[in-house]
């Protein structure tokens, strides 16, 4: 494993940095699921400043708060103090406290568990430090047990916080600021399995990506194999129904209705389980772009968990006993299927960049997938205030310029079925390799390729 450069978070330092220059007591949530960088990030803020920083350990907190006094006692040179509770720690870190100090604590949900500690804290942020000059930094890995203590509003700690920042994974383009040469292919295939998390990123050279992915998920051995099935065993209290939602959107159940059959649940419980796995990012509900519907579909967020429960799940046994020719043999016959709807999110994020930059025939205000019975379009983008709509086409393939003819004029066709009589239209395609590229846009349609790509990350 090679740990890379700090990539990105660049609006996150800053924020840190603004809280980090006021006078007075600050307090500041760091979320985001696990291996997201949320230590990594405090870590870089720290740098030059005076800090006492702990990570907490999933133990009882009488242990926690022992290696609170340690730290105390190391970063104020003295043998380290035997405070009983937190209230005592902290109102000795507030006394001595005159100029700006920081006190991290990673894994705060660790504590959290407690409910007397949670109570306690609530007297150490509104009472013992309300007075200080401490920037006091909570990160937890847990995201529902922090959301129940800060933001559920009968909790203690509701509504204590002066900022808080949900750090998401890496955008597709960071992976070329976190690889040195990869290729676009391969960087597409990476993205696809990682979610753009870091940690995860770390486990590959970007290389030989296939076979860095046999490695990191149909070995027994491996942290990315047993990696899912552990952060749902952490973040739930009931893991196995959950594990049971996932696996029916990896069969392709979409609608409340298919997936609470296939879970053995009711819908309205159906619907607010995924109404958490929504919060933590890792599903995603999608409305029809450019048409009013009620009833949403959900798809998978976070593509580690696509592809964990699309290739993983289904053989974790055989795997785990040391037979994954079955595992294997399935996601060499249907990787490619698979980065078809991965390359539709990196497409997304591509447009994305185009609109920032100004380098499309107007600015879009929504983007999303567009769906009606069997006629679907991977995603439209529209400006609803000028009236102005694109349409695009994505596909994993290398494609010949009459292939390419033949899908933009159906994506005309099709584009007359969403209903936006009296809007200006522009129609467009994404692709792994088009020729003829020049030629098409001659025609007045908008088409890119993964050296398109390349371009505008280099610019």
């Amino acid at each position: 494993m090679r740990i890379r450069k700090f990539v990105n978070r660049k609006k996150e330092l800053e924020t840190l940095e603004r809280l980090y220059g006021r006078d007075g007591f600050t307090l500041v949530l760091v979320t985001g699921r696990r291996r997201i960088g949320k230590s990594r990030l405090v870590r870089e803020f720290l740098k030059g400043k005076k800090a006492i920083s702990v990570q907490f350990e999933k133990r009882l907190w009488e242990y926690n708060l022992n290696k609170l006094n340690k730290a105390i006692g190391e970063h104020f040179g003295i043998p380290a103090p035997n405070f009983s509770t937190f209230s005592d720690a902290f109102r000795f870190i507030a006394s001595q406290s005159r100029r700006r100090l920081i006190v991290f604590l990673d894994e705060f949900s660790y504590l959290l568990r407690y409910s007397e500690v949670e109570a306690e804290f609530q007297s150490i942020v509104d009472e013992i430090l309300a007075e200080s000059n401490v920037m006091l930094i909570l990160s937890a890995s847990s995201v529902g047990l922090l959301k129940r203590s800060f933001f559920d509003y009968s909790s203690p700690l509701y509504g204590r916080s002066d900022a808080t920042l949900n750090l998401p994974p890496l955008s597709f383009k960071h992976l070329f600021e976190w690889f040195e040469d990869i290729s676009p292919e391969n960087a597409v295939k990476v993205y696809a399995v990682t979610s753009g998390v870091p940690r995860y990123l770390e486990l590959f050279e970007g290389r030989d990506v296939e076979g860095e992915i046999r490695a990191n998920f149909f070995d027994p051995n491996s942290f990315l194999f047993h990696e899912a099935k552990e952060l749902l065993e952490e973040e739930f209290r009931e893991p196995e129904t959950y594990y049971t939602l996932l696996e029916a959107i990896a069969k392709g159940k979409t609608r409340v209705n298919e997936i609470a059959q296939h879970a053995f649940l009711e819908p309205k419980n159906t619907a607010r389980y995924l109404r958490i796995l929504e919060d933590l990012g890792i599903l995603k509900r999608e409305l029809p772009a450019g048409r009013k519907a009620k009833r949403g579909i959900y798809r998978f967020k976070d593509l580690y968990f696509a592809f964990w429960f699309r290739f993983v799940a289904p053989y974790f046994e055989e795997i785990e006993s040391g037979f994954p020719e079955g595992a294997l043999e399935e996601f060499e016959r249907e990787f490619n299927h698979y980065l078809g709807s991965a390359f539709e999110e990196v497409a997304k994020q591509f447009l994305i960049e185009l609109n920032r930059k100004e380098k499309l025939p107007f600015r879009f205000t929504k983007i999303g997938r567009w769906w009606h019975r069997d006629k679907e379009i991977d995603l439209v983008a529209l400006n609803e205030r000028e009236k102005k709509a694109l349409f695009v086409e994505v596909k994993w393939k290398n494609l010949s310029k009459r292939e390419a003819r033949g899908i933009l004029r159906e994506l005309e066709r099709k584009a007359e079925l969403v209903g936006l009589d009296g809007w200006e239209k522009r129609y467009g395609l994404v692709a792994k390799k088009v020729e003829g590229k020049d030629e098409l846009r001659e025609v007045d349609w908008l088409v890119w390729d993964l050296r398109d790509f390349e371009r505008l990350i280099s610019n």
